[in-house]
């Protein structure tokens, strides 16, 4: 006999469970069945428990439903750090133009335990492409050396990715000798032809 698959409620408790395993796979499955499960999820946003909350925020920005796209702009100014992290991803992914602003900044926001550069924000902007360099450009002349240096990465990977924007190796003898993971501050400034899409990146003097 094959039990029956547990009801979402069931489901949205068990991502307050202590037990890592049980939330990751509650999740999943909340995930899985996709947009059915967008409203539990974003009642469980009001919930008492902010684990619960978390991990509601991160399925629906997982699931990227439309319609919730109320929800994540509430959490953008956040106190915790993954619920803005979340937020601003679950912003790109639904294609809200309030996005690109909010991933800018987001770029510190819950870095990863192996991979410090790469946050949420991060791998999002990478993934949006050209488009991005609008937001990202400003940040290369950040206050702080994190921020600077995930900018710089965004851009590097997006160079590489296209073509059409050069070469990585060519942006990166204007730049100089620099430390990747330090950079100093950049000016820059990029730019997107609305009736092409065409980006171009210029690195000021």
């Amino acid at each position: 006999m094959i039990d029956a698959p547990p009801p979402t409620a069931a489901l949205v408790e068990q991502l307050g469970s202590s037990d890592f395993n049980v939330r990751a796979l509650a999740l999943a499955e909340l995930v899985r069945r996709g947009r059915a499960t967008a409203p539990a999820l974003g009642l469980a946003l009001d919930s008492g428990d902010p684990e619960v909350r978390l991990q509601a925020l991160r399925g629906l920005a997982e699931i990227a439903d439309p319609g919730s796209a109320g929800s994540f702009a509430r959490f953008l100014d956040a106190a915790d750090e993954r619920m803005r992290a979340f937020a601003a991803q679950g912003l790109s992914r639904v294609g809200d133009p309030r996005a690109l602003p909010a991933l800018a900044r987001a770029m510190d926001d819950y870095p990863d335990e192996l991979h410090h550069l790469y946050t949420p924000a991060v791998v999002e902007l990478i993934a949006r492409g050209p488009a991005a360099l609008t937001a990202v450009a400003p940040l290369l002349a950040a206050p702080k050396p994190s921020t600077r240096a995930r900018a710089l990465l965004v851009v590097r990977r997006i160079v590489e990715a296209n073509p059409r924007l050069g070469t990585w190796e060519a942006l990166a003898s204007k730049l100089g000798p620099i430390d990747p993971s330090a950079p100093p501050p950049i000016r820059a400034q990029a730019t997107v032809d609305p009736a092409t899409g065409e980006a171009r990146l210029e690195i000021l003097k």
